[in-house]
């Protein structure tokens, strides 16, 4: 029973496809043929003139004397071609009872017996119009003791389509169906290809195969190939994805295996001397191990905070902000900072902008970017807002060494540092732009960073605002 609804041709797409293209093409057919034959050109009879009554006449007697002179040797069709073959004309013999035609020459069959059929019993021989030749007659002979209708004419070229008309409509039919057919699963087949591309590429890709794409199907112009180009869209970010929480994983675990060796060599210190009551000792290990736990759980709460941007987990709390009210406590804060370490932060603010925003978060993102440029900046760090439209331009600048060409594009990346700072003390996790880098997105605004010719590095930040 299965295999019967597996065979149901409406069980599938092509199935249904090709039956509708196979039915509305067989009636098109269906059609065409009937608008044809109701349009078909009409039968004319009309009276014969002398010549033509002279013409049948000839003909008739020689009919008579190609029986006569063949003496039974030859057929009554090879007579008709020979006596027709003279005037070029068609000759064919009507059997009154039986209404059976016997013919030979350039139609060897009739396209329509029935102009001729219903002039049995006609009392004069008339000149009979039709599509297929001028004809006349009938006149009746006598050949071997059975009488005939006599009729001639000279039939017209039908060309291809007229002869294909008078093959058996079996065959026709046949023929119809057959290309019909032909056609319709070639369509059929060319929308369901690509399609069948799209379900082995979403197979593989659920088999775990992330990089599995659709090939030929996303180059097309249509709905398909847009399918298919937006299916290959999807899974890149699947595996972007995917592939960054792998990486993620894989760093978190690196960089909590150095705070976790330092705390159990900072236990094992205390261990050791718990016995001599070396109570300084004890002291420096417990700090060490308070210093470890409070930077692992800074670094587990950035790491949160970034997956939660990363996943659009965050609850959005934005609501309509100056940029100094955003901005005052952050700079003052930086300020302070840089002013401990003997650098010098100089603002340079344009005007004032409003900005639809979530404070803590764009807050977070801004002041991860100021101290990076603090921590690495020789002497002065600038911090310049312009308002451009409908847009702010905020620019970050450093004067400290600058980064690689090659890791500009990097830095935004969890758990990136460059080779230079790859220490903790002065690299810290390679967490701070990242997560900046999502806060800013999460505002619908853009970031860049780029190296000043005269040494350091810029980075730039554009966010929308309330015009």
């Amino acid at each position: 029973m299965k295999r019967l609804l597996y065979l149901n041709p409406f069980r599938s797409l092509y199935g249904r496809i090709f039956l509708w293209f196979w039915c509305t093409t067989i009636a098109m057919i269906v059609g065409a043929v009937w608008i044809m034959q109701s349009i078909a050109p009409s039968v004319d009879y009309l009276p014969m003139d002398d010549k033509q009554h002279f013409m049948l006449e000839s003909i008739e007697r020689a009919l008579q004397r190609q029986v006569a002179r063949s003496r039974g040797e030859d057929t009554l069709k090879d007579i008709l071609e020979r006596t027709g073959q003279r005037g070029k004309l068609m000759v064919f013999l009507l059997e009154p009872q039986t209404k059976e035609f016997t013919l030979r020459g350039p139609m060897p069959h009739l396209p329509n017996e029935k102009p001729f059929l219903d002039l049995i019993g006609s009392a004069n021989p008339l000149r009979i119009v039709t599509p297929f030749g001028d004809m006349f007659g009938p006149v009746t002979t006598r050949i071997s003791g059975t009488d005939y209708l006599l009729f001639a004419g000279r039939p017209r070229p039908m060309g291809f389509s007229g002869e294909l008309r008078h093959r058996p409509p079996l065959l026709l039919i046949f023929l119809v169906l057959l290309i019909s057919a032909t056609l319709c699963s070639l369509i059929a087949w060319s929308l369901v290809k690509p399609i069948k591309q799209l379900q082995v590429a979403s197979k593989r890709m659920a088999g775990g195969a992330l990089s599995s794409r659709v090939g030929s199907a996303s180059h097309r112009g249509d709905e398909i190939g847009r399918l298919g180009r937006d299916f290959n869209h999807m899974a890149e970010q699947i595996e972007t994805l995917l592939n960054g929480q792998k990486r993620l994983l894989a760093d978190i675990s690196h960089e909590l295996r150095s705070p976790l060796t330092r705390m159990q060599l900072a236990i094992g210190i205390a261990q050791q001397q718990e016995s001599s009551n070396d109570t300084k000792s004890n002291e420096q290990a417990l700090a060490r191990i308070e210093k470890e736990a409070h930077q692992m759980e800074s670094m587990v709460a950035q790491v949160l905070m970034l997956s939660r941007l990363d996943n659009n987990a965050r609850v959005s709390q934005k609501q309509a902000m100056s940029f100094d009210t955003l901005l005052t406590g952050l700079l003052a804060d930086c300020e302070f900072e840089a002013n401990s370490q003997g650098k010098t932060l100089v603002v340079d603010i344009e005007a004032d902008a409003t900005i639809n925003a979530d404070e803590d978060l764009l807050a977070s993102g801004i002041e991860n970017v100021l101290r990076n440029a603090v921590k690495y900046a020789q002497r002065n760090v600038t911090f310049t807002l312009k308002v451009k439209e409908a847009d702010v331009n905020i620019a970050i600048c450093d004067d400290g060494k600058g980064i690689p060409e090659s890791d500009l594009e990097n830095i935004f990346q969890p758990f990136y540092r460059v080779s230079s700072a790859r220490e903790r003390d002065s690299g810290g996790i390679g967490l701070g732009l990242a997560i900046a880098s999502r806060a800013i997105a999460a505002h619908k605004g853009k970031i860049s960073a780029h190296n000043q010719v005269k040494g350091g590095l810029c980075v730039h930040i554009c966010l929308p605002i309330i015009v």
